[in-house]
């Protein structure tokens, strides 16, 4: 533009739009202070060259040359990388936590052993497996006292088939409690693979939309970021920016060699397969391929890490027990000739049976036919057999670790409880970590109202005042036009 009072004019209608777009954009920000995943942005205002004149270089006058996008790449890969570990770390305590209330056995953490005190026959774990062991042994113990008694063998019986049904309901329990685990985790897959497609899609979005102007595609990339963090929460990825690509991403995670293998590269995608038919041993591979990925974080190694950990450990000693209750009871009740001979346990060979789920009453055992000896006299007074199996209680047995019945269940659901303090202290200090980058997030990213309404006045006070010079210019060429010929 030629230096003259027209191009004067032309230099102030620019600037009227530059700060019309300051408002505009104020005014943008503003709208969106209440959307999480919304980065605050700002106009950039700049000449877009100089001409010479005959007093000298002069400005094109003020033009918006773009948009800026108010991110800290580093800032947003931590974020990345905190919230699937945050996320994994949730999964396990909340998995953990219904375990927990799975077992039906009152946790008290008040004392200096809160675990194993926790557990322990002196009423604090009320209603639960550890008291109602308690009682059946009890029951054994009265019934020796008093063999002949028939209000004694009903007392054992009625005690037997709480053991028996608590056993079973508890295993029920952490089964269903594996299952709901499972389901969750092929259900976050699902929505994993959802977002892949989708981070793919925006990323063709965006490269179309950059074609002619570079890094403006501001609201695609809030998108994707976006999407990428929902991504993180349930596997850990990597992500990096692909060079000469038009503002496209790369998001890659390890394979189980170590290797790296592409989810989403440029607008392609690659989606994950669970297979989680061998017990305890989850498969994730590529689909349509054989190449298994090592998921590391997220809800979904969460998942896994609890289903498989914790809470199978916690399985397994319940079958432990199971098994060896019944094996032991009945190696003491059935060691005598007939009538000495029959289980009190049923134990046909089947190894169901064994387990805290098959755990039942022998069919032939009831008040009537209860043995206190195997003696075939069956004296009324003797309490041989009863009296074994009452100081089972108090006996190690080599398959439980030489530990009591009682200090062995006290461990399983120590272990337990200590898992889940570990998991909820971790929790505690990686939120304190993930908060404190959330808010340096905001701090970058967040829209402030105080310095958006400041910005707003400032670009109508610019507007108003180049408002100002217009008018000027054209009362200055009124005079020239209308005045001076």
């Amino acid at each position: 533009m030629s230096s003259n009072i027209i191009g004067d004019l032309a230099n102030a209608t620019k600037a009227l739009n530059a700060h019309r777009f300051g408002v505009t954009t104020a005014g943008t920000n503003l709208a969106n202070v209440n959307n999480p995943e919304y980065a605050r942005q700002r106009v950039v205002l700049g000449e877009k060259g100089i001409i010479n004149t005959i007093v000298g270089p002069r400005g094109l006058g003020v033009e918006v040359t773009g948009f800026k996008h108010m991110r800290d790449q580093v800032l947003d890969r931590e974020i990345l990388r905190e919230s699937s570990i945050n996320s994994s770390l949730e999964a396990q305590l909340s998995a953990l936590t219904k375990a927990e209330a799975s077992m039906g056995q009152e946790i008290n953490r008040s004392g200096d052993s809160p675990f194993i005190d926790g557990a322990a026959n002196d009423g604090a774990g009320a209603g639960g497996l550890a008291e109602v062991l308690n009682d059946f042994y009890n029951a054994w113990h009265a019934l020796s006292a008093n063999p002949a008694s028939d209000a004694e063998k009903e007392s054992l019986i009625q005690k037997s088939e709480i053991l028996v049904q608590k056993l079973n309901v508890t295993a029920e329990r952490f089964n269903d409690l594996k299952d709901d685990i499972s389901f969750q985790m092929q259900t976050d897959l699902d929505e994993a693979n959802r977002l892949i497609d989708e981070i793919g899609r925006l990323n063709a979005e965006i490269a179309r939309s950059e074609a002619s102007f570079a890094g403006q595609a501001l609201s695609l990339r809030d998108t994707r970021q976006a999407r990428l963090e929902d991504l993180s929460k349930l596997i850990q990825i990597d992500v990096s920016n692909i060079d000469k690509s038009g503002g496209q991403v790369r998001v890659s995670m390890q394979t189980v060699g170590g290797a790296s293998v592409n989810l989403v590269n440029y607008a392609q995608t690659e989606t994950i397969e669970l297979d989680d038919t061998t017990p305890g041993l989850p498969i994730f591979t590529i689909k349509g391929t054989t190449t298994q990925v090592s998921i590391k974080g997220g809800s979904i190694q969460g998942g896994i890490l609890a289903r498989d950990g914790a809470i199978q450990q916690y399985i397994s000693g319940l079958d432990t027990l199971a098994s060896e209750l019944v094996t032991q009871v009945n190696g003491i009740y059935n060691s005598g000739s007939a009538p000495g001979n029959t289980n009190f346990f049923t134990d046909t060979g089947v190894a169901a049976e064994l387990t805290a789920a098959g755990i039942s009453l022998d069919a032939t055992v009831n008040a009537t036919t209860l043995r206190t000896t195997n003696s075939v006299a069956q004296e009324q007074g003797d309490n041989t057999v009863a009296l074994a199996i009452a100081e089972l209680d108090e006996t190690s047995i080599a398959n439980l670790g030489n530990r009591t019945f009682s200090s062995f269940y006290r461990a399983q659901v120590s272990d337990l409880a200590e898992t889940t303090s570990t998991i909820s202290s971790r929790l505690d200090d990686e939120s304190i970590v993930f908060k404190l980058l959330k808010e340096q997030q905001d701090a970058v990213s967040g829209v402030s109202i105080d310095e958006e309404m400041t910005d707003m006045i400032k670009f109508q006070r610019a507007f108003e005042a180049t408002g100002r010079l217009i008018r000027s210019i054209d009362e200055m060429l009124d005079v020239i036009i209308n005045r001076m010929f």
